[in-house]
């Protein structure tokens, strides 16, 4: 399994475990059950420590950001991205072109990620805007 996936309801957090080659549809599945689960607005983390997968860049990750927000109806909860020791120049890239939207760290230890997310609320619904669809 690719992206193990563990969601704790209680804590509203979502823990991803990227391991070995992780395809585009593998992660595309990942994206599309957060969404079809209603976890939008769940704190994350996602670890690709073990991962050896190439095809996840910068571009890859802001397209599927661009279907998040699309659709989505909460506000994105923040985002601990664990990379490894030997790179992470993309995870930082990402951040910095998205880290206006909500929370985002990249960091080195699932532990640290764990305690920085904690310290940041879930999202929350938006407010609808005047001429939104009911």
């Amino acid at each position: 399994m690719p992206i193990q996936v563990d969601v704790f309801h209680f804590d509203r957090l979502v823990v991803a475990i990227g391991s070995g080659d992780v395809t585009l549809p593998e992660y595309g599945k990942f994206i599309g059950d957060l969404i079809q689960q209603g976890l939008i607005h769940y704190r994350k983390i996602i670890d690709v420590t073990r991962t050896d997968s190439s095809v996840i860049n910068p571009q890859v990750l802001l397209a599927f950001d661009a279907r998040l927000r699309e659709y989505s109806k909460t506000r994105r909860g923040p985002l601990a991205i664990v990379g490894k020791r030997d790179g992470g120049e993309g995870a930082h890239e990402f951040k910095v072109l998205t880290s206006a939207e909500r929370p985002i760290e990249v960091f080195r230890s699932i532990h640290d990620a764990r305690a920085w997310v904690m310290r940041h609320p879930v999202g929350e619904v938006l407010a609808k805007k005047p001429g939104d669809a009911k």
